[in-house]
């Protein structure tokens, strides 16, 4: 077969590229961090790059070009800083950590004390010996007058230090999103946060949804091992992030907890998601896992646990049992909700005595994906936006603007819609349509790549407009109306009304930056709850601090996961009748 050469712009990077490989393939093969939303698809349009060819060029998908010559290909240049939440809503609890140490002053054995060494450690603690731990004892005990530091997990002695080491643990937290992950770096002895860390998923090459990344672990020969790898690379990049600037290092990080939705904890532990993309949409497991962070290649203390949250059924994973952990959704007397919008959209109703849970695929269109101009939470965005006279809108990093995120695009329809350039049904009128408030803004209405849209903004640093599509609208129509259908099939199920909810907990990136109002004003959220509504931040990754210094969290994170009941909306009988009533504003 032939091969040709491929020379990457900006970075002049030379790979070598077989006979009709994709640009696609040669970008992943050769490292470089490129998206593909749609998994190349050719759907989302959003890999563009420029074909040299001498003094012309033409732009082309990367997903879909083929190499049949040595070519000469410019990736845009893209200096965009991600927003990407991290903080979330926090409480205290008694420190008491999964991984534990405990200093001993032995007493010397003697003649008339000529105990075994590991009984002499034991004594009256209880604890089980490893065969690796047994091996390393008699020189380390000896070479520090026998004065030890034990560290344990439940009965389990994970190592013997020298000295008084009790100050020198660590733990780290882990949200593997599936666009995005965010690290913690617990100091375990105090119990206090040193860093705070955070990384796109670098998966999002092979695709934007979980679905994309099921189909390539269970397509490709390798795929599954592509996934598993490209996450513990990046977790052991945010791990020396953490660790950068302090006086530890990473022998000193003996626990690590890790939440996810259940597609993410599979590609994590390499196991095969395959059938959860397949009815009647089976996870592999459901349990808690504890793993040695050697056997997964973490980098921490060789001797390191990490340990998974449960996960609750296909789509509902142990970042929404992180979630409901970290807003006590199993405490309260009177009714609660959270939603979690993220890639996914994942929603629990109850209280302390019943709770239920579900999930609806809405994501996409709330960061970026399937939108014209659309794009994640990045410098450049349109974050947020008013209509008002005058079209006013704030943008990430101060900059002129370059696309619209889900927050921008919530703010721009729920302002359309009050300004009568949107209908009920969701349709953008047509200039001659527009009557009173509207009328002013007949000249943004136009017709792009033969699509109704709405301009925000012509002057850009790409001299293409910002606007939003009938398509745009549509796309949210069909987000937004799962979610609320969602939320009415959790009422119905547990027996309550709107009315009766006392409080909306709102998690996830897309649930922190939204405007209430907006969400209301298009019908994604009640609008009688529109005052009740509690913006709780990455409350996935706080449900993770929570289980790592605390084993009592821990516990809890575990009943509750046994207590969730999961509705499965498609086997929902009215599911699809209360989705098309929803989708109209």
């Amino acid at each position: 077969m032939e091969t040709y050469t491929v020379t990457i712009l900006p970075e002049n990077i030379h790979a070598t590229a077989e006979e009709n490989a994709t640009l696609k393939k040669v970008f992943t093969e050769n490292g470089i961090k490129f998206e593909f939303p749609c998994g190349g698809m050719g759907k989302c349009k959003k890999c563009k790059v420029k074909i040299v060819k001498g003094n012309s060029s033409e732009e082309v998908l990367a997903c879909q070009f083929k190499v049949t010559e040595d070519v000469i290909v410019e990736i845009p240049k893209k200096e965009q800083k991600y927003e990407i939440l991290s903080e979330g809503v926090e409480r205290k609890v008694v420190l008491d950590p999964l991984v534990k140490k405990r200093y001993l002053d032995l007493p010397l054995p003697s003649l008339e004390d000529n105990r075994d060494d590991w009984d002499r450690l034991r004594g009256n603690i209880g604890l089980k010996p490893s065969l690796k731990v047994l091996r390393e004892l008699p020189e380390r005990i000896r070479e520090s007058n026998f004065k030890v530091t034990v560290v344990t997990w439940e009965d389990e002695v994970l190592a013997v230090e020298k000295g008084d080491t009790r100050r020198e643990i660590l733990g780290m937290a882990f949200d593997i999103g599936t666009t995005t992950i965010a690290g913690y770096l617990i100091n375990l002895s105090t119990g206090s946060e040193i860093a705070r860390v955070s990384a796109l998923n670098p998966q999002t090459k092979y695709g934007a949804d979980v679905i994309s990344r099921i189909n390539l672990a269970s397509e490709t020969p390798d795929g599954l091992e592509k996934l598993h790898a490209e996450v513990i690379n990046e977790i052991n990049n945010l791990i020396d992030k953490a660790l950068s600037g302090t006086d530890f290092k990473r022998e000193d990080i003996y626990a690590v907890t890790i939440v996810g939705n259940t597609t993410m904890q599979h590609l994590f532990l390499k196991v095969q998601p395959k059938h959860l993309a397949l009815a009647p949409y089976v996870p592999v497991f459901s349990e808690p896992m504890v793993v040695d962070a050697a056997e997964l290649g973490i980098n921490i203390n060789p001797n390191g646990k990490v340990f998974t949250l449960p996960n609750i059924a296909g789509f509902v994973g142990a970042d929404t049992v992180g979630a409901a952990l970290a807003c006590e959704m199993d405490k309260y007397d009177d009714l609660r909700l959270l939603i979690d919008i993220g890639t996914n959209g994942e929603m629990v109703l109850g209280t302390k005595e019943r709770l239920f849970a579900c999930s609806t695929a809405a994501g996409p269109a709330f960061e970026g994906a399937h939108i014209a101009c659309g794009m994640r939470g990045a410098t450049g965005a349109i974050d947020h936006a008013k209509i008002d006279g005058e079209i006013k809108y704030t943008v990430i990093g101060g900059v002129e603007p370059v696309g619209i995120c889900g927050s921008g695009l919530l703010d721009i329809v729920a302002e359309l819609l009050k300004v009568g350039v949107v209908d009920k049904k969701g349709r953008i009128l047509k200039p001659e349509e527009l009557s009173g408030e509207g009328e002013i803004y007949k000249d943004r209405i136009r017709e792009i790549n033969g699509i109704r849209a709405f301009i925000i903004e012509e002057n850009t640093p790409t001299g293409q407009p910002v606007y939003i599509n009938q398509k745009d609208i549509r796309e949210l129509q069909l987000a937004k109306g799962a979610i609320a259908a969602g939320i009415e099939i959790l009422l119905n199920t547990f027996g309550a009304k709107v009315k009766d909810i006392k409080e909306v907990f709102l998690a996830g990136a897309f649930g922190n930056y939204l405007k209430p109002e907006s969400a209301c004003k298009i019908g994604l959220i009640p609008p009688e709850l529109e005052g009740r509504i509690k913006p709780v931040g990455n409350a996935a990754g706080t449900g993770a601090k929570l289980a790592l210094v605390s084993e009592k969290e821990y516990e809890r994170a575990l009943a509750l996961s046994r207590k969730i009941h999961y509705i499965e909306l498609s086997a929902v009988s009215e599911f699809s009748r209360i989705f098309a009533k929803k989708i109209e504003f």
